[in-house]
């Protein structure tokens, strides 16, 4: 995060749209969260993609070898990315947010002598770093609610300002 777009991030994040929200949840994403480190200005997003559950409840009753699994599980997965990605509000929403950030250096290496293209305007890549987990040390989470915002979110933005989704 740039630090000079502290305020602007937390304007945005404070009160993210209804419909990005939306697209999420119809994508199968629950508990999307950002970690900010401020003397770094690293970013970490952490969310956990249920529609595996989809396809469990889906294959009970069926003979469905463990790889033909993984590659459904996968190409579910990609699927609800892709619509994430698609989304003309998502969209909107990163274009508020890409001037905030400052990607990792994954994002820059070109594949032509072109700029190349932001997540809002359709590019493909890794605009968050990949990490690797190497522990969990938790509960798997055994239900989910149907609310959109945490109830006991407590805003972050210094001046307590909040952005409105447009109208798309």
């Amino acid at each position: 995060l740039k630090k000079e777009m502290f305020d602007r991030y937390t304007e945005l994040h404070d009160r993210v749209w209804d419909g990005v929200l939306e697209r999420m949840y119809l994508s199968n994403i629950r508990n999307f969260t950002i970690y900010y480190h401020e003397e770094t200005g690293t970013m970490f997003q952490h969310f956990e993609w249920v529609g595996h559950w989809q396809l469990q409840n889906e294959t009970t009753t069926t003979t469905t070898t463990t790889t033909t699994m993984e590659q459904q599980e996968k190409a579910l997965f990609e699927a609800d990315m892709r619509a994430i990605a698609q989304d003309p509000i998502t969209r909107e929403w990163w274009k508020l947010c890409e001037p905030c950030q400052e990607p990792f250096s994954q994002w820059y290496k070109e594949t032509t002598t072109s700029r190349r293209l932001l997540p809002s305007e359709g590019g493909q890549g890794d605009w968050w770093a990949p990490l690797q987990c190497l522990n969990h040390c938790g509960h798997w989470a055994t239900t989910y609610t149907k609310e959109r915002r945490d109830p006991d979110f407590i805003p972050q933005n210094p001046r307590s300002s909040t952005t409105t989704e447009p109208s798309i």
